[in-house]
């Protein structure tokens, strides 16, 4: 799904449009290429920081770079837990 992401299109498409070898030759690339995801995040985090700072705000990479996994605070647990555990649950 992510390699479809990258080049832009769906998984039907490159079902449709590509052999199962050149699909494995992109995913392979996909994996050992420097250009990932995180590499991106920071990019996008540079900008922001570029953008902000001409207009005479200091913004440090940290701060703009994007936090996917968000740990709680204080320890406080998901009320919807053990509702989304039952739903998987039912579903297999």
């Amino acid at each position: 799904m992510m390699l479809a992401l990258r080049m832009g299109r769906t998984l039907s498409e490159l079902r449709r449009e590509m052999s199962a070898s050149e699909i494995m030759m992109w995913a392979e690339f996909d994996r050992i290429s420097p250009l990932g995801d995180e590499r991106a995040d920071i990019r996008a985090a540079q900008i922001v920081s570029a953008v902000y700072g001409a207009q005479g705000v200091k913004v440090p990479l940290n701060e703009a770079i994007l936090q996917w996994e968000v740990v709680p605070a204080n320890n406080i647990k998901d009320p919807f837990t053990a509702f989304e555990n039952a739903l998987f649950a039912a579903t297999q």
